[in-house]
């Protein structure tokens, strides 16, 4: 009962604002409403108190370990892992209404698993690497997600799956295409969905879409191992997709900071761009052998992921007028056509790359100034800044030019926040009157 609104009710009712009965009416609202939310810090502290006690264990039998025998060493690897199956049993049969014991037995048993799987394989002198370990972890763990219904295993499973694809595909030679990733987070997009569906405006909500987001985006780059030049084109696809989901229904009610999709998408095209805007790489598609296996017709992955961001464009066209959507949407189509054309000419799709840098440059600063969002303005400017930057340095101008454009830069920066921070006084002067 701490929200502002209840503090000013009386006071509200004093003034004939409100009545008595539309004032007990929110009173019992917010009432209802809070016994409805879990108690954040038990279920943080529960998390937390499970994760200690889970590698005090651990650290407690390693440290001992070389004076147990076989026997006592398989049982405790098993009793972790029966005391978490205990604990989860309780939770299900006794505390299934709780958020804080449901986070806290998952996160428990979860690790208990590794626990178990390691010690196992220690005692009986398995071999195996590091990405075998992980993979059998998250294959045993992920149950855990859905019977217990547990978010925070969720979020540690896209951990485990993330690390698990960069071991095979980045951190052990010869490297490897970690082609299971996509098929165990597959396993965890059913959880997400019923987070969307049932709780989207959950905290677990928001960082699963940040988690999935940075996790497709770091283990993507296990297809340059064989995709060479083209992977810059999957990104873009990818990024694309994101930018695309961040504007479906109830993503796109939240917040901006809890937009990860959009967000992740955003940031990542840009970022390509800007790279793009050099000469590099055009000049390089230009000389390439279009009859090696990376080239454009064989990259399946990037085929996958273009047909995927059109599809979601399709659907989005079909729920709202296309003119609306956000212009990096259509990022993926426009740098399909000028990868053809590069082809055949390196300066087109080059000039054509800055000019697209800068029309996203101007529109986000549109977009920041109508819907009055003083961050997204000054992304907007970042947009411009990043790309006189990197003009900087590939264009024959003198000093004189370049410290002209920044003091530009800098008098834009100050003018567009001045007059935001005014518009939203006056605007708040104006609500008062």
């Amino acid at each position: 009962m701490s929200k502002p609104i209840l503090k000013d009710l009386p006071e509200l009712v004093h003034a004939h604002v409100i009545s008595e009965e539309t004032a007990q009416r929110i009173r019992v609202y917010y009432e209802q409403k809070q016994e409805q939310t879990p108690n954040r810090l038990m279920v943080v502290f529960g998390i937390l108190g499970a994760l200690l006690v889970g590698l005090g264990i651990i650290l407690i039998i390693a440290h001992n370990w070389d004076d147990f025998g076989k026997p006592v060493k398989l049982f405790f690897a098993l009793l972790p892992l029966l005391a978490g199956q205990a604990l989860c049993g309780y939770t299900l049969f006794k505390k299934q209404d709780s958020v804080a014991w449901r986070e806290s037995a998952a996160t428990f048993l979860f690790l208990a698993i590794a626990a178990a799987i390691s010690i196992v394989s220690q005692v009986y002198n398995i071999d195996g690497t590091l990405a075998g370990f992980l993979f059998t972890w998250m294959l045993l763990a992920f149950p855990i997600i859905y019977v217990v219904q547990s978010s925070i295993a969720s979020l540690l499973y896209i951990i485990g799956i993330t690390w698990y694809g960069c071991e095979l595909s980045y951190f052990h030679y010869p490297y490897e295409t970690a082609w299971w990733y996509w098929g165990l987070l597959a396993l965890v997009m059913p959880h997400y969905y019923l987070l969307y569906r049932d709780r989207s405006n959950s905290n677990f909500f928001s960082f699963h879409s940040w988690l999935i987001a940075l996790s497709v985006t770091i283990v993507l780059g296990m297809f340059g191992n064989w995709l060479e030049e083209v992977i810059i084109l999957v990104y873009i696809n990818v990024f694309s997709v994101f930018v695309l989901i961040g504007q479906f229904g109830k993503i796109a009610q939240r917040r901006l900071a809890n937009n990860g999709f959009l967000i992740v998408g955003s940031l990542g095209i840009i970022s390509l761009l800007l790279s793009l805007s050099f000469d590099w790489y055009w000049d390089e598609t230009l000389r390439r052998d279009w009859q090696h296996d990376a080239d454009l017709l064989h990259a399946y992955p990037y085929w996958v992921s273009f047909l995927l961001a059109a599809g979601l464009l399709a659907v989005l066209g079909r729920k709202h007028s296309l003119a609306v959507l956000n212009a990096k949407s259509y990022t993926f189509l426009t740098i399909f056509i000028l990868y053809l054309i590069s082809m055949r000419n390196t300066f087109v799709p080059q000039v054509l790359d800055n000019i697209m840098l800068f029309a996203f440059g101007v529109f986000t600063i549109r977009d920041g100034a109508q819907q009055n969002r003083l961050g997204v303005m000054n992304y907007g400017l970042l947009i411009l800044t990043a790309l006189i930057v990197c003009r900087f340095f590939d264009l024959d101008m003198s000093f004189v030019v370049r410290g002209l454009l920044f003091v530009a830069v800098g008098v834009g920066f100050f003018v567009a926040n001045f007059w935001m921070v005014r518009k939203r006084k006056a605007g708040s002067d104006h609500t008062i009157q």
